[in-house]
């Protein structure tokens, strides 16, 4: 894919939504339904099998016994129901064998065709930890994807867009269910739509998700 060409995803076409099993990694709870709650939630619809697994419990900015079951009741609304938590302290996530270990583990036990997780350009050093990690753990994978979180630097470079034209009021009614963080700029309806608005803009869309292709492997014979 050149660097220039910016990829919008529509329906069941291309690499996220022809992928059987997606498996998407986020820092704390609450990250994966931000960078990529809309376009887990098509692929649900369309009958693929999404993963989430969480590397902390967000400790750091809450409860962690209430995050966590904040992003369960939140994924559920996209229609994912399996999720997973690790036990890494929050903003201190090591790249470390350990968080290696672990994350590579789903992609044994599940072999995903397609990894979404976070991006190595952004100032949270969670998220640039687990986006580091993901490059060892799914180092195997065919397709990575690196989604956007609201702490993503000017480096944070999308060619690759999803259409959620559809899945904006479903990703707004997820997000509501992480109560403990409604304080949070990030976590409001005018962040969520004006960021997906932004970045359909660029490609002549009504709302889209905007993701760096990490690896995109192509294998022929497969239509």
């Amino acid at each position: 894919m050149a660097k220039n060409e910016h990829r919008i995803v529509y329906g069941g076409f291309s690499l996220v939504f022809r992928a059987n099993t997606i498996l998407a990694v986020g820092a704390h709870p609450d990250d994966i339904e931000l960078g990529c709650g809309g376009t887990i939630q098509a692929a649900s619809k369309l009958g693929k099998k999404v993963i989430a697994v969480f590397m902390s419990k967000g400790e750091h900015s809450g409860n962690p016994e209430v995050r966590p079951k904040e992003s369960i009741e939140a994924l559920s609304v996209l229609g994912i129901d399996e999720v997973y938590f690790g036990d890494f302290p929050d903003t201190e996530i090591p790249c470390s064998r350990q968080a290696i270990d672990f994350l590579e583990a789903f992609y044994i036990a599940n072999k995903p065709e397609t990894i979404l997780t976070h991006t190595v350009n952004d100032i949270h050093q969670d998220h640039r930890q687990v986006g580091w990690v993901s490059m060892s753990a799914f180092r195997n994978a065919p397709q990575i994807l690196a989604y956007e979180t609201p702490r993503v630097t000017q480096n944070f470079s999308p060619t690759y867009f999803v259409d959620i034209t559809t899945s904006v009021d479903d990703k707004w009614t997820a997000l509501k269910c992480h109560f403990s963080q409604k304080t949070k700029r990030y976590i409001t309806y005018e962040s969520m739509v004006n960021l997906a608005s932004f970045r359909g803009s660029q490609v002549g869309l009504p709302a889209a998700e905007a993701f760096e292709v990490v690896r995109y492997i192509e294998h022929l014979g497969v239509p």
